[in-house]
């Protein structure tokens, strides 16, 4: 089964669409993960169609950045778990018994770094919701070196471990 998970950085261009549109048609995946799409609505029936997926679900943008898509094929069951500004979270089920297989969250960290805690405790509950096979594909918004730190001031540094998160890095 493939999956394809895109940062599109808006799709308000066709030229955005048609490039996705490419890549839909090159890898043939049966299901696609698009965050950061930069639509207003959480109606995805349009890009569905235009990317030849006859299911999926969308959460509208927040502002200015966000937004978030997932589209399947009938080649694969989907039941959708919960969903936010930050998160689509389903579970990929047997089609003839209707047993859970494997789940997939597609996440997208909160991008002011004083919010980012709320993205680490997203994630702590998600955790614990199933003991399915998890795969998650995301775009943390996290940063991993100091030469991708941007600005002055620190960065959110908490980790989540056992209900507790440590501080603020310089």
């Amino acid at each position: 089964m493939k999956l394809l998970s895109l940062n599109c950085r808006g799709l308000g261009r066709p030229e955005a669409v048609q490039e996705v549109r490419s890549l839909v048609q090159l890898h043939r995946p049966v299901v696609v993960f698009l965050l950061e799409t930069r639509r207003f609505s959480n109606d995805v029936q349009g890009l569905r169609s235009s990317l030849g997926f006859p299911n999926g679900v969308g959460v509208g943008t927040y502002g200015r950045g966000g937004g978030l898509a997932l589209l399947w094929t009938n080649e694969v069951c989907v039941n959708l778990q919960t969903y936010d500004k930050l998160h689509i979270d389903v579970m990929v089920v047997d089609p003839v018994s209707g047993a859970d297989q494997w789940r997939f969250t597609g996440f997208y960290g909160e991008a002011r770094k004083e919010n980012q805690y709320r993205s680490w405790e997203l994630m702590q509950f998600l955790s614990v919701q199933s003991n399915a096979p998890w795969l998650c594909a995301c775009d943390f918004n996290e940063i991993l070196e100091a030469s991708e730190q941007l600005g002055v001031g620190g960065r959110w540094g908490g980790r989540v471990a056992a209900g507790k998160t440590d501080g603020w890095l310089p």
